[in-house]
């Protein structure tokens, strides 16, 4: 029997030597890893935007909202509507995916895009 099996490889090191490039392969390890890393820190972020957004309350001023949620990606002055004497600006967080309508520097309406 011995004759037979000689030179050749066991079931282990057949196991062993299939495996090797996919366990050895240091940069799939760091890709995986930093894929895993990713996908956990952007449900962090996502989870803490949200309980931000969360906190968001009619009358709220330009400068409490700007401390919660930081600078908006676009600030707009909107004309006055006929007759009107409020001020409206709108507001858009692009990462939130929120439009923030103002009237005399107080927030009124909250819109998900």
């Amino acid at each position: 029997m011995w004759w037979l099996s000689h030179g050749k490889p066991s079931f282990s090191q057949m196991v062993d030597d299939a495996t090797r490039p996919i366990f050895g392969s240091k940069a799939a390890v760091k890709e995986s890893e930093a894929n895993r890393v990713s996908n956990e820190a952007v449900a962090v972020v996502s989870e803490q935007s949200d309980a931000l957004v969360g906190t968001l309350r009619e009358g709220m001023t330009f400068s409490e909202v700007r401390d919660l949620l930081g600078e908006p990606n676009s600030k707009e002055n909107l004309p006055r509507a006929p007759g009107s004497r409020k001020d409206p600006a709108r507001w858009t967080y692009v990462t939130l995916r929120r439009t923030l309508l103002f009237e005399d520097g107080k927030l009124v309406s909250i819109a998900v895009r």
